[in-house]
Order: C-alpha cells, then structure tokens, then sequence
C-alpha cells in the first residue's frame, strides 16, 4: 500500500497529504495538532478490514465501501491516481443501484446478469468495456473471500456468467485502435508546438506508450559502452509485474538522440527536470500566433503542471489534427504504427522487444499483420 508523506506548502505553511492527485490540508506545519491528524489519517489508511459481528452477513454496500476504502491509494503511481479504481466505481454502480441491502449470498449469476442487462441497455458503455466491468466486480467478490467478506461459494457461482459475445449483445461495438497513417502524422506536425512535434517524433521513432514520453527525466538518459543512447524509465505500465531490479530500457537511435540532446542541454543542472513542459510549449504556441495574422489578447498567468500527462498530450494532437484538416488521431496509434513496422520488417519477436512486451501476444494487438506475405503466397500457390 503506498503511504502519502506529509508535505508542505510553503506559500501559506501549510502541511497537507496528495490523495488520488488530491490535496488533502492537515493544518499548520510543525504543529502538534497537524502530527496527530496526519497519525490519525495514517492509522485510518492502514487499518485492517472492518470486522462484521458473527451472527451478520455482509451485504453489497458493505462490500463496496471495504473494498473502495482498502484500495483508494493502492492503484497509485508517481503520486498520481490510476484509471483503476475510477473502473471499479463505475463496475459497482449498478449493483449499488438494484441491490444495495442484498447479502453477498443472495448476489448470484441472475443478479449479476441483470446487472450487466441495466449496463447494456444504459448505452453509456460498450460490449468489451461491460465485460471488463463483470470482471471488476468479480474482482471485488474474490477480494471479499481473501477478506472473508464473502463465502467461496458466491464468488464461484459468479464465475460461471459467460462474457458477451460479438453481434450477440445490443450494446454498441468498437472498432479496434489500428496505426495512424504516417502521411496523417506529417500533417499534423507542422501545426503543433514545437515541444509537441519532438514528442511525436520520439514516440514514431520508439513505439513509446504516450506516458513514458511525457514523464522522460533528465537523468533517465545514460550511453552504453558501445555508444548507444538508452533511457531507463522509472516507472511504467507494467512495473509492478516484475522485480524491483528489472526495469524497462528504450533504446534511442541516433534520429532521437539528436532530438533528445538539445532538451538535455538545457535540462543539464537539474536531473529531474522533465524534458517536455507545458510551459514552454505554451510560450511557443503564443509566439506562433503573435507572429501570424491574429493578433492574441495576453492571458493572466495560470498555474502549469511540471509535465504533460496522456490527456494533454492527446488534446494537444488533437487540435492540430483539426487544424490540419486531418482525421482524428491519438498519440497510440503511433504505437501501433511503430509495431506494425517493425514486425513487418524484422518479424514479431523483435517488435515483441522493442514494445517491452512479455508476450508475444500481446503484440500482436500493437502489430498488424503482413498482408503483403499473404498475397505473395497467393498468387504463387493460387
């Protein structure tokens, strides 16, 4: 479980604790009262599973609110809230919402595919995401039993409902994340940021997910002995998987380098000191259009984060596409771009090693297939 450290605030002195990306205010700092509430809200975080009495039964709520409390800063990294447990919410809407004051017991495979029903016939959510969803709150039942929340029973019970399958389900199906046309990407380039641009063209020469671009460190950069330029990452995706000595290494080409080398000139007294800021990509976004045809009113200065997260970073394509005049794209799909290319040319195992993939089959989600091979074989054996 990860433990928030008391900080302060030096503007007003004040101490407070980062929850979710939070702030939570304790009081003034250095004072005795601040210490004792910041004991008393780590002794709250850490505190074992609510008991219930022996002769109660816990019931859905109950469920719910144990689980949200025991994981509300376990699904955290680099001090900020992941997705996760934004998904379990969402999963245990709809059980909260039919049967709040049900037991855990009476929970069975009907209610649970009633529970994906109302999810269907909402129209909020798609046929794979729903199906994430079961799994969430099957994921919470199998807490519960760990816990002794919830007999075995009722979590085996729930395990017999079967996912929905394509075109057997009214709810609405998604197209799958495919590469971006890099003739797309060149378009849009040329009406973003420079900072923006470099980024772009560091994920296309990588296959980096948008993340691990945005959090890219002064002194996350080293050179091998036979000279090539690598950046270790401090943390990523799927850190949590391996052991505390493995870590993801991206290898940089010489493209990068020289895009990579004039951020770590300036970045050369701080080493951790983000490469990408929003700052400085706000002061060229002005400086673009102060010297275009529109003249721009100046802004009361606001309060910038020390890097781009995935949601600025794809806002910020996402404007230039639509200033380009080109279709809607996310930084993903370079991902997938830089995937398909790979394995078309050096085959799945190395794509599988340039994404930092386990498996291989989970590239095969990133790498499309080669078609071309396909029509080879084709026309010489058809």
């Amino acid at each position: 479980m990860h433990i928030p450290k008391l900080c302060c605030q030096k503007l007003r002195n004040r101490a407070f604790v980062r929850e979710g990306g939070k702030k939570i205010y304790l009081g003034k700092w250095g004072e005795p009262a601040t210490e004792a509430a910041y004991r008393a809200y780590i002794n709250e975080l850490t505190a074992p599973v609510p008991r219930l009495p022996a002769n109660e039964e816990a019931t859905i709520t109950d469920l719910a609110l144990a689980f949200l409390k025991a994981h509300r800063n376990y699904y955290v990294k680099d001090g900020r809230q992941t997705g996760q447990l934004a998904r379990f919410k969402a999963a245990l809407e709809y059980p909260l919402r039919l049967y709040p004051n049900d037991t855990v017991s009476e929970f069975g495979p009907r209610k649970l595919i009633a529970v994906r029903n109302a999810m269907e016939e909402s129209g909020r959510y798609a046929r794979t995401y729903i199906n994430t969803l079961i799994n969430c709150i099957r994921r919470v039942f199998r807490w519960g039993v760990e816990n002794e929340l919830v007999p075995s029973d009722a979590l085996t019970a729930l395990t017999t409902v079967s996912p929905l399958k394509r075109r057997r389900s009214i709810a609405r199906e998604t197209d799958p994340i495919g590469p971006v046309d890099p003739e797309i990407v060149a378009k849009t380039i040329e009406f973003l940021p420079p900072t923006i641009a470099d980024m772009v063209r560091i994920q296309r020469y990588t296959g980096m997910r948008p993340g691990e671009v945005c959090a890219m460190r002064a002194g996350d950069f080293s050179t091998n002995p036979r000279g090539v330029m690598t950046y270790t990452l401090r943390t990523d995706k799927t850190d949590h998987r391996r052991t505390a000595r493995e870590k993801r290494i991206v290898y940089l080409g010489p493209k990068v380098e020289r895009i990579v080398s004039g951020y770590l000139v300036e970045c050369a007294e701080d080493k951790d000191a983000f490469l990408f800021t929003p700052k400085n990509a706000l002061e060229e976004r002005r400086f673009i259009r102060m010297n275009g045809a529109r003249r721009v009113r100046p802004r009361k200065p606001r309060k910038l984060n020390p890097c781009f997260d995935r949601c600025s970073y794809a806002r910020a394509i996402s404007r230039a596409a639509k200033a380009a005049g080109v279709p809607h794209w996310a930084p993903n799909q370079l991902r997938h771009l830089f995937a398909s290319e790979i394995r078309e040319k050096y085959g799945l195992e190395a794509a599988q090693i340039m994404l930092g993939h386990s498996k291989a089959d989970v590239t095969q989600i990133y790498a499309e297939r080669d078609f071309k091979k396909m029509e080879e074989i084709a026309n010489k054996e058809g």
